[in-house]
Order: C-alpha cells, then sequence, then structure tokens
C-alpha cells in the first residue's frame, strides 16, 4: 500500500509539473484541483509513513543494542560456565586422588592390623602355655608348703590369743585412765569457769583516752581513779573528774580493758554542779557493739547486759555524736574474765 502510494504520488508531481510548463492550468481546473488535492493527501501521508519509518528505525536501533548487550552477557555467562566447569574438572581430579590415597592408607592399615593380630595371637598361645606350666608348680609347690602353713598358723593363732588377753587387760586400764583424766579436765574446767564468772570491777586504774584533751588538768585517766564522791552538789566538793576541751561533734573517751573480758554492766557517774544534759545524746560501746544510750540527765547511768546476750570486749568507748561536752566523774566497768577466744563459755 505505501509502495503505491509513492508512485501516485510521483505520477501527479510529474502531471502538475508538464501542466505548468505548457500553461494548461486553464484549460482543466477542475481536474487539476482534485489530482493536487490528491497529491498533498499523497504527500501528507508519504510524510507520515517517513516519521514512522523513522520510528521503526530508531526502534530497530533500540532492539540491536539490547541484542549486543544480550550478546555480551551470554559470552560472560559462557565464560562463567567454563570456569565452574574447571573447576568442577580440578575438584573432581583432586577428590579422585584423595580417596586414592585414602584407600591405599586404609589397605595399608589394613595389613599392619593383620600382622598386629597375628603377633598377638602367637603371644597369646605363649602366655597360655606359659600360665599352664606356671599352675602345675604353684600346685606342686602349694601342696608341698600347705603343711607348713597350717602349723604356722597354729603358732600364730595361739600367740594371737595371749596378745588379745593383754591388749584387753591394757585397754582397761587406758579407758580407766582417760576416764580419770576426763574428770580432772571437767574438774579443772568447773573451776575456771567458777574463777572467771566472778563479776568484778575491772576498769579500775585501767588506761584510757579521748581525742578532744583538755590541757588543764581534767585528762581521761580521772574516770578510773576511783574518786567519784559527789555528795554535794558543788564543784568544789567533788572529786577529780574528766572534761574534754570543747563543744565539738564527736567527742569520745574510751577505757583499754587489757584484755578480752565478758561485760556484764557499764555504769557512768555525771557531774553534779550543772551542765547534767551535756551527757544526753551520748551511746556507749563494748568495743563495736552499742550498749546504750543516755536519754536523760541524771547523776549517773546503769547499763546492764543481759545473761542471755554474752558481751565480750577488749574496750569500752563513751561517744557524744552531738556538738557537746563530755564531763563525767568516773566510767565504771564490771565483767568477768579475761578471757582467750577459746575459753568463752557463753
Amino acid at each position: 500500500m505505501s509502495i503505491l502510494s509513492l508512485f501516485l504520488i510521483v505520477i501527479c508531481l510529474t502531471q502538475v509539473e508538464g501542466e505548468e510548463e505548457v500553461g494548461l492550468q486553464s484549460r482543466r481546473p477542475d481536474s487539476l484541483g482534485g489530482v493536487v488535492e490528491t497529491c498533498n493527501t499523497l504527500k501528507e501521508e508519504a510524510q507520515q509513513i517517513r516519521r514512522e519509518g523513522y520510528s521503526a528505525i530508531d526502534k530497530a536501533d533500540g532492539i540491536r543494542e539490547q541484542a549486543y548487550r544480550v550478546k555480551d552477557q551470554a559470552y560472560e555467562l559462557k565464560e562463567e560456565a567454563y570456569e565452574i566447569k574447571e573447576s568442577a574438572l580440578e575438584a573432581r581430579s583432586a577428590l579422585e586422588g584423595t580417596l586414592v590415597e585414602t584407600l591405599a592408607l586404609m589397605k595399608s592399615q589394613a595389613t599392619t592390623t593383620n600382622l598386629y593380630i597375628q603377633e598377638i595371637r602367637a603371644s597369646l598361645s605363649s602366655l597360655s602355655e606359659r600360665l599352664e606350666s606356671l599352675e602345675q608348680d604353684v600346685g606342686e609347690k602349694f601342696a608341698a608348703q600347705s603343711d607348713a602353713m597350717e602349723e604356722k598358723f597354729a603358732a600364730q593363732s595361739s600367740a594371737l590369743d595371749k596378745l588379745e588377753e593383754k591388749v584387753v587387760s591394757g585397754t582397761t586400764e587406758v579407758v580407766a585412765k582417760v576416764t580419770e583424766t576426763q574428770t580432772t579436765v571437767a574438774t579443772i574446767k568447773n573451776r575456771q569457769q567458777s574463777w572467771m564468772s566472778e563479776i568484778r570491777l575491772i576498769s579500775l586504774y585501767k588506761l584510757t583516752e579521748e581525742n578532744n584533751r583538755n590541757p588543764s588538768g581534767y585528762d581521761s585517766d580521772l574516770i578510773t581513779d576511783g574518786q567519784f564522791v559527789d555528795s554535794l552538789h558543788r564543784e568544789g566538793s567533788m572529786r577529780t573528774y574528766s572534761h574534754t576541751l570543747s563543744r565539738a561533734h564527736n567527742n569520745k573517751i574510751w577505757i583499754a580493758l587489757g584484755g578480752l573480758f565478758r561485760i556484764h554492766k557499764i555504769k557512768i557517774w555525771n557531774v553534779r554542779q550543772c551542765c547534767q544534759d551535756q551527757l544526753v545524746g551520748s551511746h556507749i560501746y563494748a568495743d563495736d557493739k552499742l550498749i546504750g544510750t543516755v536519754i536523760e540527765p541524771v547523776a549517773n547511768y546503769d547499763f546492764t547486759v543481759a545473761d542471755n546476750d554474752p558481751t565480750y570486749a577488749s574496750k569500752v568507748t563513751l561517744h557524744q555524736p552531738l556538738a557537746k561536752h563530755i564531763h563525767i566523774l568516773e566510767m565504771q566497768v564490771w565483767g568477768s574474765g579475761p578471757f582467750q577466744n577459746e575459753d568463752k563459755f557463753a
């Protein structure tokens, strides 16, 4: 159809040009107008066909480029396939070699194992023969020595009977001595417990110290000097007493007992002339164990330790955490001991 259209266009153009040259336009105006329209129509169709042809050429070029890319990819896949094939062949060759070596090694080991088994069988046969020979020798020797063994056994039995009699007699004596010794130990322990359970004043003249010392003659040693008479509420009527330097937080005064004692009671004698409330808030400790706290201003305080709560300590401390003085006449510690750690009876 497109070829026929092109052919008609060529004919129309030829006719028009011929008529213009010879001046025949005036002769056939109607026919010429129709031919021109037809030619124009055919010309437009030809242009449309040309555009479609160009578009088809562009599409063909795109398809050709895609074909080239597909071809390149096919070549690449082909090369990869060749490489995979070569790798597979190499792996197969290596595997075949490994299998051959493994089979050869297994065959060699099987041969060696068979040789070992044959040697073991031969050794077992020889050992069996030797055992039979030894059984015969032992049987003969046992038969020969059996009588002598019976005689020895009879003699040893008699000696063992005599030894048993001596052991029984000696054991009775030992048991009696052990019992006597245990009785003596128990008596000594009871006496020791009685002596060490005596409750007495254990703080008198013991070493003391404080952390806020007053250099004006109110040393901590005055709390263990046994002087605490305070019949009148005047400073001049009292005996010596200890007095810290200042009202500081955490004033402390303590007594080193000189050994490990069981604490039964701690007594503190407060000053009388004034300021008894300075002791309120203080804590009394036996080593690190809190024994009691001063909660009211009175002349003296007794802090007792319950019998079912045995407390052992080597130091007694009076601690005032508040910003107050510590001034006391005496601090007495009543207890029993001294003890070793292994001598604690309760």
